[in-house]
């Protein structure tokens, strides 16, 4: 990890009150032919923070060595809005996005 003194970038700060969590818990399905496909579960929690999210997805994450966890803090466009919800990558990264990734998410000790 690089830490530096300050921060020199731009830009507007965004802040949400009550952001809400995407957690998706992916996995690996042989397919037959020795090629994997991915498959995930979602969930979306509200009216928690961050930490609160960590802990619900490790405590709820499926067993498994091919189970990866990927969290999103969301921000929902009002409904009628013509832009798409916004989701910020916390944790993790999608497995399905880069086939031979063996990304797992570590979890905080806290």
């Amino acid at each position: 990890m690089k830490v530096t003194d300050g921060y020199t970038g731009s830009g507007n700060v965004v802040s949400i009150e009550a952001p809400s969590y995407l957690v998706e818990f992916w996995r690996a399905i042989a397919d037959g032919t020795g090629h994997d496909t991915w498959d995930a579960v979602e969930y979306e929690l509200t009216e928690c923070d961050v930490h609160d999210a960590l802990r619900w997805a490790r405590e709820n994450a499926p067993s498994g060595a091919t189970v990866h966890t990927v969290l999103y803090a969301c921000y929902r466009q009002p409904a009628g809005s013509a832009e798409s919800d916004v989701h910020i990558l916390l944790a993790g990264s999608d497995p399905s996005k880069i086939p031979t990734s063996t990304t797992t998410l570590t979890w905080p000790t806290t």
